[in-house]
């Protein structure tokens, strides 16, 4: 008697276990519970899901806070009980492993076999190579890591980016004990993260920042504050939402979350283009902003535009920002965009009305609609509403996207800014 399909799921992010017995058979993730799990069910699904299902006499899950987190906790439990059927719907050679090398400074790699005899060490496996892709380039937001196989004599464009530490892969000697060991705590966070240890490495981080200020150690109190802010960021993640790539099964595509915007901004144009503004520097100095371009969905980088501050010289993002904008204006030949997302809370976003409001049509006559979204808070800052919209309680397509194009904003200007420094 095969098993029955419960009669609640949750459409939530999680990990599910077919058990036999208290015995594990299969794990799997995924993105919706609800959706995913109906697969399982369904008449045409397939000989060997057949079999499971009829094998299995137990379905139970566990709900996660976001994908990322499903997708590691998955990785860890196969990891730790090899379930059959796992290896029977997935030859070994189509798992991932990431791989860190045993050297002063450890390189950062992916590979689906991993090589125990060369000294290296592996984790995994993941199922998913892009799930992996994405949550790497999150991660070395947060603890940058070296992927460079030979040593050169310049940095690495994403040491420029701040993606790498940047000393790791050079022929120089500049790579003290000092740097090796603060590189090599980097990775031990990385490989926290990555092995399901989050919760430890955030209480630990909490401690170091805690004694850092006690000893007004400031600098690395503001270092652990980031990185505590970054873990944070990364398990509330939803993917980045590609608008022609299939997901779990569905199409994510344009009309229905330029459809979602038009209802959340109670809009009535059509939007087509979308641009994202954000202002970078440090101190003042070398100070840069970044427009960048969404057209139905999708990035349009040959009419992205950065801009260097001319006449801001004191340190303002908010004066920063109307330069940029007013400069963007005095550009006609530039298609006016619907819809500009300003990097930022209430202040960035009154400053850019009040540009836009002092402009002559097409300008107004576009019915341009500008917002703003704040890092810190995750929130959505709307025109003539009072209090912010937080990013959670959007629909998750159209909260994705919208991180997406201030995520890519931000990457723009301070790569800008970091070739001028």
């Amino acid at each position: 008697m095969s098993i029955q399909k419960p009669a609640f799921l949750p459409s939530q992010p999680g990990v599910y276990q077919f058990k036999k017995a208290g015995r594990l058979l299969y794990i799997g993730k995924a993105a919706d519970l609800k959706k995913r799990l109906s697969f399982y069910f369904r008449k045409n699904a397939g000989e060997k899901i057949r079999r499971l299902r009829e094998e299995a006499t137990s379905l139970v899950w566990t709900e996660t806070l976001s994908e990322i987190e499903a997708f590691i906790k998955e990785a860890e439990l196969i990891k730790k009980y090899h379930p059959r059927y796992n290896v029977l719907m997935r030859d070994d050679k189509n798992y991932f492993f990431v791989g860190i090398t045993r050297e002063k400074f450890p390189r950062i790699f992916v590979t689906h076999q991993p090589q125990k005899e060369d000294g290296g060490r592996f984790i995994g496996p993941f199922t998913s190579g892009g799930a992996l892709t994405a949550t790497l380039r999150l991660l070395r937001r947060t603890f940058p890591y070296c992927t460079c196989k030979t040593f050169h004599k310049r940095p690495c464009l994403n040491s420029q980016i701040g993606r790498c530490p940047g000393f790791c892969c050079l022929r120089t000697d500049t790579d003290s004990s000092t740097t090796a060991q603060e590189y090599q705590k980097t990775i031990k966070c990385l490989r926290a993260v990555l092995e399901g240890k989050n919760k430890i490495l955030i209480k630990n981080l909490k401690k170091l920042l805690q004694r850092a200020v006690a000893e007004e150690r400031f600098e690395e109190a503001v270092k652990f504050r980031d990185q505590l802010i970054g873990i944070e960021n990364i398990f509330e993640h939803k993917w980045l939402l590609d608008v022609t790539m299939p997901l779990h099964g569905q199409t994510v595509r344009w009309p229905h979350i330029e459809h979602n915007l038009r209802l959340i901004l109670k809009s009535h144009t059509h939007i087509a283009r979308v641009e994202g503004y954000d202002i970078s520097h440090i101190s003042g100095t070398e100070s840069t902003g970044s427009m960048v371009v969404f057209y139905e969905g999708k990035p349009l980088k040959s009419a992205y535009r950065k801009f260097r501050i001319k006449t801001v010289h004191q340190i303002s993002d908010v004066d920063m920002l109307k330069e940029v904008i007013t400069r963007r204006l005095n550009h006609p030949e530039w298609p006016y965009p619907e819809l500009m997302l300003i990097d930022g809370g209430r202040p960035q976003l009154n400053a850019v009305i009040s540009v836009v409001a002092n402009r002559r049509s097409p300008v107004t006559n576009n019915q341009l609609i500008v917002v703003a979204l704040a890092k810190r808070e995750e929130e959505l800052y709307v025109p003539h509403r009072k209090n912010p919209i937080p990013i959670a309680t959007l629909p998750s397509d159209v909260g994705s996207f919208l991180q997406h194009v201030r995520d890519e904003s931000h990457r723009f200007a301070k790569k800008y800014h970091h070739k001028l420094r």
